[in-house]
C-alpha cells in the first residue's frame, strides 16, 4: 500500500493496469502472456486484508474470531 492512496488493480486482455481510486494517480500497466494471468494477477494485487478477517487466521491464535465467524454465518443462513 502507498500511504495516502487506495491502489486498485483491473485486468483488459492480457494488460493489468493500476491506479489510485482516490485521486487517479500513481498509474501503471503491466502485460502479461494471457488474459488469464492478468486477470489471476489483479485479483490477487486487489484483495483487501479486511474482506478476509478470520478466514486465514492461526487455528488457536485466533480461536475466538474463528468461532465468532462460524455463529455469525449460521445465523444468516437459517435466516
Amino acid at each position: 500500500m502507498v500511504v495516502g492512496h487506495r491502489i486498485r488493480f483491473r485486468a483488459h486482455d492480457n494488460t493489468m493496469t493500476w491506479s489510485c481510486e482516490w485521486c487517479g494517480g500513481h498509474t501503471g500497466s503491466k502485460i502479461y502472456e494471457s488474459a488469464a494471468a492478468a486477470n489471476r494477477y489483479a485479483r490477487a494485487f486487489d484483495r483487501r486484508d479486511g474482506q478476509d478477517t478470520g478466514k486465514r487466521a492461526p487455528l488457536l491464535g485466533m480461536f475466538p474470531l474463528r468461532l465468532w465467524r462460524f455463529l455469525r454465518n449460521r445465523r444468516g443462513a437459517a435466516t
